[in-house]
């Protein structure tokens, strides 16, 4: 017999839909499926320690004007390209090169990817990073104001209106389109992209230069990338080779390191997510602005829509593996070998929500139904096993952001937000360097470690008062959103 593994806060979501806890309609907003890990607090290492005590005696190299290398060009590494183009004085920095390894028509395609939401502290980020007529192009051509969530039960849906205290909408848009809107501000006098670089993906390790500071990338057959630079700032994504030689205090890998250690960085959730973006409006029958969620009463399934901008709209689904009573042993909906045939993606997960047995999800079913195959995106939830100590290298060469930073949950609904946030501070930190190039990343990655760890420690909190059947206390998502670039 086998049952189906459940999220300890998708219960209690699952719970209040039923009517089955003492939470009431100023309940916080789900976003996918939340956390309630207590995160591990460590400190800062001793060798960061003492690089932090002696920064005011800069390294010869900090003369140099910053060329910094950014690995990776989605939202976190052309964020991060922008924010330093538009914030650090041209007299400290040079030149900014963008490893890709996906094509320059791959990055001009706005239809790429699935949704990214986007809140008052993302709005804050994008406004810091580019201007406020970055922010309001991202409201104005590419997204949708989320005005509330919409739970579907036998009973009908339950409206819980989004109250905002902070002045700034929650947005919901197309990944593809925020990410073009970040490509289309850069400079190319200052900024090159070098598009379809295979070698970007199968980075092993790097050597520095003692003469002249820069940094020589190798590939795991020991070449060396002809691109180089000062800094290298890793936007790879959660399985950034680049965290692990920070974590690990580490200047190269070998494949066979490199696999044991992202086995044992990653910490699978025990679901699948599946999720697309489909060129139609929401059926007027729907409440305008509300995105609607669905859940399974075994846990077993999450179904979500909701508005991504003018003539775009957004579905997902959280889907547990199955696992067996006697046995022990685990099912997955989708094989990883699976995740490719896109169009068999599609004919499963119809199967599925067809044989769920109610209409409740049928926003989903028509959705599913309408989404051409090829723009189906399929991913295992997977998260960092833990964040920090550090997003800096010992040698001071290395810096991280996004998902190579921090990998947090997507039940957060915070990647994207959280990338700009990185992008921002980053650039706030650099644009003087006062105290060197160490001490700038030394506070950055002080204040993007703290703010991270908080974020998991007030989700964790929270999540454990309503499996408790206790009042949830604090709304995580109003402190999350009143972040600003100076936190």
């Amino acid at each position: 017999m086998r049952t189906l593994a459940l999220s300890p806060c998708l219960l209690a979501r699952s719970q209040l839909a039923r009517g089955q806890t003492k939470a009431t309609r100023t309940w916080h907003r789900p976003a996918l499926f939340a956390s309630t890990a207590t995160p591990a607090y460590s400190r800062l290492s001793s060798t960061k320690a003492m690089q932090a005590a002696t920064t005011s005696d800069p390294s010869p190299h900090d003369a140099r004007p910053l060329s910094p290398v950014i690995i990776g060009a989605g939202i976190g590494g052309l964020a991060t390209a922008l924010a330093l183009q538009r914030s650090v004085p041209r007299e400290i920095l040079s030149r900014i090169t963008v490893l890709e390894k996906r094509s320059l028509a791959d990055l001009e395609d706005d239809s790429a990817g699935a949704g990214a939401q986007v809140g008052p502290n993302g709005l804050r980020a994008l406004e810091a990073i580019g201007g406020a007529d970055l922010a309001e192009k991202w409201r104005d051509r590419c997204s949708s104001d989320v005005e509330g969530m919409a739970i579907m039960t036998p009973g009908g849906p339950m409206l819980i209106p989004e109250l905002s205290d902070t002045g700034l909408p929650i947005t919901f848009g197309r990944w593809g389109a925020l990410r073009k809107i970040l490509k289309d501000e850069l400079d190319g006098d200052l900024v090159s992209i070098v598009a379809d670089s295979s070698d970007s993906g199968d980075i092993c390790g790097y050597e520095v230069d003692d003469v002249d500071g820069y940094v020589t990338l190798r590939t795991s057959d020991g070449r060396p990338l002809e691109e180089r630079g000062n800094l290298v700032i890793s936007a790879e994504g959660i399985r950034s080779t680049f965290r692990l030689l920070v974590n690990n205090d580490r200047r190269s890998l070998s494949p066979d390191e490199k696999a044991g250690l992202v086995a044992a960085d990653i910490k699978d959730s025990g679901r699948v997510n599946v999720k697309a973006i489909v060129p139609v409006d929401m059926s007027p029958e729907y409440k305008s602005g509300y995105q609607y969620a669905w859940f399974a009463p075994d846990g077993g399934v999450g179904c979500f829509c909701g508005p991504a901008g003018a003539g775009s709209t957004y579905w997902a689904l959280s889907i547990a593996d199955s696992v067996d009573k006697e046995s022990g042993e685990v099912s997955r909906f989708l094989s990883d070998d699976a995740h490719d045939d896109l169009p068999a993606v599609k004919d499963s997960v119809l199967e599925r929500l067809k044989g769920l047995g109610t209409t409740d999800c049928n926003f989903a079913i028509d959705l599913v139904d309408r989404t051409d195959p090829g723009s189906i995106y399929v991913s295992r939830s997977e998260e960092s096993s833990s964040v920090g100590p550090d997003l800096t290298s010992s040698d001071g060469k290395i810096v991280l952001v996004g998902d190579s930073a921090h990998g947090m949950s997507g039940s957060y609904g915070q990647n994207p937000a959280l990338a700009l946030e990185d992008a921002a501070v980053l650039a706030s930190c650099l644009k003087s360097c006062e105290d060197g190039l160490g001490g700038a990343l030394e506070r950055y990655s002080k204040r993007r470690v703290e703010r991270c760890l908080e974020i998991q420690r007030r989700s964790a909190e929270r999540a454990a008062r309503a499996m408790r059947g206790e009042e949830a206390g604090e709304d995580v998502s109003k402190w999350i959103h009143r972040w600003n670039v100076e936190d």
